[in-house]
């Protein structure tokens, strides 16, 4: 039976009232304009009201865990922001480092050095990143000269905890990028994904580095970046929006040289 919705009353298709209580439906087809109760998605503009969990540290010159996730079968952790502030004595600039240490995985740097000047802050993450049970945040201050610093940086992290499968979130270091040739970081297997972040860190104290991200699907290879050279220091998010992948398609990322960037992919699963 075919339904529609009048003000807060139930119409089939034959006109008649079906109901004029509660509604409960996974699907409207229609503006919307006259139903009310409804809660507010967490889209762009709005309040994402699921970002429930917080955390903080001052972080140490030789390096902290500022937070180990629950070992819980079943949830993934949506890191949406990481922000550092210089809170350093004398007026200096000071620099912040972090890494994500994927459990069963590897460390991947999402900031190395990234310079905080004075009386300033600075958002680590333009896209969420998404964790795993046991995952760390590990991250440590360093000073003007980059020498470890204790109370130089605070960090305030905001995540979502979600009762999921869906959500991917991996990273490559110096290990998992051991070659120059193109390395894969996520396959898209059985159903269809949305790319979120893919995020770049040049995890050196020498110098700007290439690196290529691309998007094999098939044959047919697609440059998402070629040769963008990764300045020292610099965490760079190379998606302003989202990314569709068909199945089987393969995220593959080149270095020019190894040990030299980090990267991160996060995104959900279609299911």
């Amino acid at each position: 039976m075919a339904i529609q919705i009048v003000g807060s009353t139930i119409i089939d298709n034959s006109r008649n009232v079906v109901n004029a209580g509660v509604v409960t439906a996974t699907k409207f087809v229609g503006d919307g304009s006259s139903l009310t109760g409804i809660a507010a998605g967490s889209g762009e503009g709005n309040f994402n009201v699921g970002i429930t969990s917080i955390t903080s540290s001052a972080l140490v010159g030789i390096g902290t865990t500022v937070i180990t996730l629950p070992s819980t079968a079943g949830k993934q952790y949506i890191i949406e922001s990481i922000i550092a502030s210089n809170v350093s004595t004398g007026n200096t600039d000071v620099n912040v480092i972090g890494a994500f240490d994927f459990n069963g995985g590897e460390r991947s740097y999402f900031a190395y050095n990234v310079p905080i000047p004075a009386g300033t802050s600075v958002e680590l993450l333009r896209q969420p990143q998404v964790l795993n049970p046991s995952d760390r945040i590990t991250m440590r201050g360093t000073d003007i000269n980059r020498v470890g610093s204790d109370s130089a940086v605070q960090v305030y992290v905001s995540y979502e905890t979600k009762t999921s499968s869906s959500y991917f979130g991996v990273g490559l270091g110096t290990v998992g990028i051991g070659t120059t040739a193109p390395i894969g970081i996520y396959t898209s297997t059985t159903n269809q994904s949305v790319l979120q972040s893919i995020r770049l860190a040049n995890r050196t104290d020498v110098g700007g580095y290439p690196v290529s991200v691309t998007i094999t699907s098939g044959v047919v290879t697609t440059y998402l970046i070629q040769n963008l050279i990764v300045p020292k220091y610099a965490s760079i998010e190379i998606l302003d929006s989202q990314k569709a992948l068909n199945i089987n398609d393969v995220v593959k990322v080149s270095v020019g040289q190894t040990q030299t960037v980090d990267v991160q992919v996060s995104g959900i699963k279609v299911v």
